[in-house]
């Protein structure tokens, strides 16, 4: 259904009706029914059975998962060496849970729950930030992805008013010690910005690149212990000179050895302790080229996201229940890493990207 676009089992049995070579692929025999054997195509009831069967047995749906990944590690260079976290809601086909606590009422989803999502906006006519605030009622799926090739790397599914800093962390424990130790840098929205989220980063030797929020109310600048020096909000570092000016200073690099952030202005350089403050200085300079080079990789998790949306319809596939939500994730992220893999197979690395042989 994911793979075809299909959001109802009506609309899979017709085009399995339609289609000889597809019924083909799916092991059903024409044979059978030119000889009256069976219909043309099973009933509905046996594809609610076969879903009902896929939630006993979703953990081998995950291993199905695992061994496309570990594949991608060893037939692609650098799999894994920068990745990026992001989540994404998706609505659960009822509207509510049973006010009365009533598991087995099937109109209604007793695992779901409802969460609201902040978009901030400029008025076009004031220029001020405005924000407005959608409320949903359903799931949400946590995933974490190589940026350079836009493919998976682990993924879960929650309610929809999961915390996803809570799931970037535990993305990071699921994976072996040896993949770990893989990754380089790992970036993220300004939704998972937290000094806690920074520190477990860096105490996993991964380097953080996440977008960072304005929580000084009416500072502008703040001075650098007690030099010359101040910084912004978000890591732009300048200097007082003698006329009172402030000017920007040029970044050098890190210094891994002594944990510093280095800066040159005229012929000094000078030394940013990143613990000073762990959140606004990280290892990669905020007001440097390579972190903003690093984050816009970023994108490729929205670029997965578009690609569940649009070739795997997910927009339309409202389910009830966490088991099924977590069954219908795993069939599409086992059907991108197929192609992936089919791609790879066929000598042509530069379509990993397609979901289309």
């Amino acid at each position: 259904m994911p793979l075809l676009e299909c959001s109802t089992v009506e609309q899979l049995r017709r085009e399995l009706s339609r289609n000889r070579d597809l019924r083909k692929l799916c092991g059903f025999s024409d044979e059978n029914y030119y000889y009256g054997k069976n219909k043309l195509v099973p009933p509905p009831k046996a594809y609610t059975n076969m879903i009902k069967n896929l939630k006993k047995i979703e953990p081998m749906l995950k291993e199905c998962f695992n061994e496309l990944r570990n594949f991608m590690y060893e037939n692609l260079k650098d799999f894994g060496k920068d990745v990026g976290e992001d989540g994404k809601i998706f609505l659960s086909k009822a509207k509510g849970p049973n006010k009365n606590g009533d598991s087995l009422d099937s109109r209604c989803d007793m695992d779901a729950d409802y969460t609201i999502k902040e978009n901030y906006y400029k008025d076009v006519k004031t220029g001020e930030t405005k924000v407005k605030k959608t409320t949903y009622f359903g799931y949400r799926y946590h995933l974490l992805a190589d940026v350079n090739y836009e493919l998976p790397i682990e993924y879960t599914v929650t309610k929809a008013s999961k915390g996803e800093k809570e799931q970037f962390k535990k993305h990071i424990e699921m994976l072996s010690k040896e993949q770990v130790e893989k990754i380089e840098t790992a970036s993220a929205d300004k939704g998972y910005d937290s000094i806690d989220m920074i520190d477990y980063l860096k105490n996993k030797e991964i380097k953080p690149v996440i977008d960072i929020k304005n929580h000084w109310k009416d500072e502008t600048t703040l001075q650098y212990k007690e030099t010359d020096l101040v910084y912004t909000y978000d890591g732009k570092v300048s200097i007082i000179n003698e006329a009172g000016e402030m000017i920007a200073l040029k970044y050098l690099g890190y210094d891994k050895v002594k944990e510093t952030l280095r800066y040159q202005y005229k012929e000094k350089v000078y030394s940013i302790d990143i613990n000073y403050d762990s959140r606004i200085f990280t290892p990669i300079a905020r007001d440097s080229k390579k972190w903003q080079r690093i984050y816009n990789k970023r994108t490729a998790l929205e670029r997965i996201n578009g690609r569940l949306d649009r070739d795997f319809n997910l927009e339309n596939h409202k389910v009830r229940g966490l088991k099924k939500a977590t069954v219908m994730i795993d069939l599409m992220m086992i059907g991108m890493m197929s192609m992936a893999k089919g791609h790879i197979l066929n000598h042509q690395e530069e379509k990993i990207r397609c979901l289309k042989s």
